[in-house]
C-alpha cells in the first residue's frame, strides 16, 4: 500500500449490518486505486468513503513489476 485514505460522514457501530461497495478507480501497469463506499443498511447515502493505491512489487528486488494479465482482466470488470 502506498496511500490510504478515508473520510467519515455518519456513525457506524457494532452489530449494525453495513454493505460495502468497491470499485478500480484507476488501473495502471503495476498499481490499482481501489475506493470503496460504506453504507448502512437501507441508507442511500455513504457513511464512509475512501481509497487505497496497491503498487505489486518483486518480492526480491522491492521494485514495481507489471500486475499479472489474468488479475488485470478481472480489475478490469470492476471499472
Amino acid at each position: 500500500m502506498v496511500e490510504t485514505q478515508c473520510n467519515y460522514f455518519a456513525p457506524l457501530a457494532f452489530p449494525q449490518t453495513i454493505h460495502a461497495g468497491i470499485r478500480v478507480a484507476r488501473l495502471g501497469s503495476s498499481s490499482v486505486r481501489y475506493e470503496v463506499g460504506l453504507f448502512a443498511e437501507g441508507a442511500d447515502t455513504c457513511a464512509a468513503r475512501g481509497h487505497f493505491v496497491h503498487v505489486y512489487v518483486d518480492r526480491t528486488t522491492r521494485r514495481p513489476v507489471p500486475l499479472p494479465i489474468a488479475l488485470k482482466t478481472v480489475l478490469e470488470t470492476l471499472t
